[in-house]
């Protein structure tokens, strides 16, 4: 089992004095558990940071799956965005699935989101959102871009309505959203529109991210950028 406790010694609000403005920095973050077959596997971790009008997201993800010592499959993620007026300005991200990489570089020009990546090269238009999942903002997007190779995702997505989703902090009802296309998962966003679980097939079997641990509202600052 994989487990990280981290949120960044996240204090809420931070505040950068300079000589000739004032700069509100705002940050928070989010743990899930990723569980498969009922084994907790590895974890998914993301934070956000509001500095003047942009914002920063790392998105840091680990799972490691193993019978008997014998590693059966891993993969790792490291993921930075950067997004300006909810739309993206770049991207940059690492994959590694057992000893395959996969990547994906993306950066705003004024031809439109130049993507490089280990499966779609291309230039794309448009306010596509991305795998990172962080907001329902999303999906209102048709296209979202694949953070592990760059591939440009068309998706729908359809409200099932409320649910209760059992977590380490309690229950939480949460709207159950099924997305279907290119990309099939279930993704949930409580009240105040925050991630809160999400569940996909992986293997022949259920996958879910459980909500382990959060501290503040990443959709609260994304909403005010």
């Amino acid at each position: 089992m994989i487990r990280r406790y981290f949120l960044l010694g996240l204090g809420g609000f931070l505040f950068n004095v300079g000589q000739t403005n004032t700069v509100l920095s705002q940050t928070s973050g989010t743990v899930f558990n990723i569980r498969w077959r009922d084994l907790d596997v590895g974890y998914s971790s993301i934070n956000l940071q509001q500095i003047s009008d942009r914002i920063y997201v790392d998105v840091d993800v680990k799972i490691n799956v193993s019978l008997f010592k014998i590693q059966l499959f891993s993969y790792a993620l490291k993921c930075n965005e950067i997004w300006k007026k909810k739309r993206l300005m770049s991207l940059n991200s690492e994959v590694l699935i057992g000893k395959k990489r996969e990547f994906c570089k993306v950066k705003r020009s004024s031809n439109g989101l130049e993507v490089r990546g280990s499966a779609f090269s291309g230039v794309l238009h448009g306010n596509p959102g991305t795998t990172s999942y962080f907001t329902p903002d999303f999906l209102e997007r048709e296209i979202w871009i694949s953070t592990q190779n760059g591939k440009p995702l068309k998706i729908s997505a359809k409200n099932l309505g409320v649910e209760r989703i059992d977590s380490p902090l309690g229950t939480i009802r949460a709207n159950n959203w099924e997305v279907s296309g290119d990309l099939n998962l279930n993704l949930y966003y409580d009240k105040y529109n925050e991630w809160v679980a999400s569940a996909f097939k992986a293997g022949g079997s259920l996958a879910s991210f459980v909500l382990h641990n959060k501290v503040g509202r990443i959709n609260q600052i994304w909403e005010q950028s």
